[in-house]
């Protein structure tokens, strides 16, 4: 099944899609094949038929303004909101603000730079000598690292760290949006181009074996049961990470012939992150009449209402990170645990993740358990960790991980290329550092055509 002359895609999340957009524009023939049965990959989008809310299983924020994302919004004239200024911290029991948070962030991760070899981001932690403020600062930048990057603190490098600080200056990374209708509004506005351009979509195709030389690929793979197989002369690869690192007779996918020593050791030296969310629908918004006592910076205590409330951190919780749908007012409540608080979650069914979350809200607002379970109309969750076709949440770089990502992200005899976020500099773990990928090989490969 095929044509000779055609590229053909691995992978239908974003940076397959954007692959996909840019070479049928281009005038290319592009076939891609997915293993699920929808396309957006670790987007994922669920809408209920009792709930307006579009309920996001996997990608939710627009970090920064990166153009190709941005262009890809405003074009389709999808609504999003600033949601930036809303967050709100625990600790010691005392609630405080996000300013706090983010000047004891800063402030370290500004010692961090690229002249250094580059080590851990525990040990350059440890390097830091100890006093009052650092150990609070140190606390802090530690959660956000195993948070935000859903990292090993023990693994992830210093100089992977501060090209990602480069890259979101470069963006305004420090800003965060929500797009309001569904993250996959986005997964569309990249698929219906492409496939108004010709482009044929598979999906339910797991790909066995990916044969490969010169200007020659033939993909076999697993559908319904059936065998079939897909012929090209180029191959765009954008399985995630995790699937990459799998072994074939595990779940991943056999290369014939194997790739080049520098590439599998590429792949086996990044890390796949994990990270665990859950989004809880209530029938009120019961945090609103709640008050929890506030700590101010040069003030006295006092109580604040949370009605206002859009990310609040407690990080003694299994599920530290909540989030509302602010400024939209909805019943609802999205956890987050990444890094070693994900691992302990991963390979739990659902409701043993929604048992944690309610506890976490229980100790986060002192709500009783019997109060939260009336209040608790549905949740919902998935298993990333798990999920054999991501194998993790996204990627992270270990010590020295800025050489081996610009290596798996090389082609191969003009025939092999290689996209996903795991392969984008400075914007790794980001829908629009897979975006940014897509359009990468889209011109590697129409360079040569």
């Amino acid at each position: 099944m095929g044509n000779e002359n055609a590229v053909l895609i691995i992978g239908a999340g974003a940076a397959g899609l954007s692959a996909a957009r840019e070479l049928t524009a281009a005038g290319a023939q592009v076939i891609v094949i997915e293993a699920r049965d929808r396309v957006g990959g670790r987007i994922h989008t669920l809408r209920e038929d009792f709930s307006a809310i579009p309920i996001e299983l996997g990608a939710e924020f627009v970090h920064g303004k990166h153009p190709q994302l941005l262009e890809i919004i405003e074009a389709s004239r999808i609504l999003f909101c600033d949601v930036t200024e809303r967050h709100w911290y625990i600790e010691k029991g005392l609630l405080s603000n996000s300013h706090d948070f983010w000047n004891k962030l800063t402030a370290l991760m500004d010692l961090m730079n690229l002249e250094e070899p580059d080590r851990s981001f525990q040990d350059f932690l440890d390097s830091i000598p100890d006093d009052e403020a650092i150990v609070r600062a140190k606390a802090v930048a530690t959660r956000y690292v195993q948070g935000f990057h859903a990292a090993d603190v023990n693994r992830i490098g210093v100089h992977g760290l501060v090209k990602a600080n480069e890259a979101e200056d470069e963006i305004q990374g420090d800003k965060s949006f929500r797009i309001l209708r569904g993250y996959d509004l986005v997964t569309s506005s990249l698929l219906e181009p492409a496939k108004t351009n010709g482009a044929i979509v598979h999906c339910n195709a797991i790909v066995k074996e990916l044969h490969w030389r010169k200007h020659q690929i033939e993909a076999v793979c697993l559908s319904r049961g059936q065998t079939q197989h897909f012929h090209a002369s180029r191959a765009v690869v954008t399985l995630p990470l995790g699937v990459l690192q799998a072994r074939p007779d595990q779940g991943g996918v056999r290369f014939v012939p194997k790739l080049p020593e520098n590439k599998q050791q590429a792949i086996s030296s990044l890390a796949m992150g994990h990270a665990t969310r859950i989004t809880l629908l209530f029938r009120e918004r019961f945090w609103e009449g709640l008050d929890i006592p506030a700590a101010q910076a040069g003030q006295d205590l006092t109580d604040v209402g949370l009605t206002e409330l859009g990310f609040i951190h407690y990080p003694d919780a299994d599920i530290p990170t909540w989030w509302t749908l602010l400024p939209v007012r909805a019943p609802v409540m999205i956890g987050w645990a990444g890094g070693p608080k994900s691992t302990k979650l991963s390979g739990r069914d659902a409701k043993y993740i929604e048992a944690r979350a309610v506890n976490s809200l229980k100790q986060i607002f002192g709500v009783s358990e019997k109060r939260l379970r009336q209040l608790l109309l549905a949740s919902h969750t998935h298993d990333w960790n798990s999920d054999p076709f991501a194998r993790g949440a996204y990627a992270y770089l270990p010590v020295d991980g800025l050489s081996n990502q610009q290596i798996l992200a090389e082609p191969l005899e003009d025939t092999l290329f290689f996209a996903g976020e795991a392969t984008s500099v400075g914007h790794v773990g980001t829908v629009h550092g897979a975006i940014e990928s897509g359009h990468r090989v889209a011109k590697e490969i129409l360079a040569n055509r």
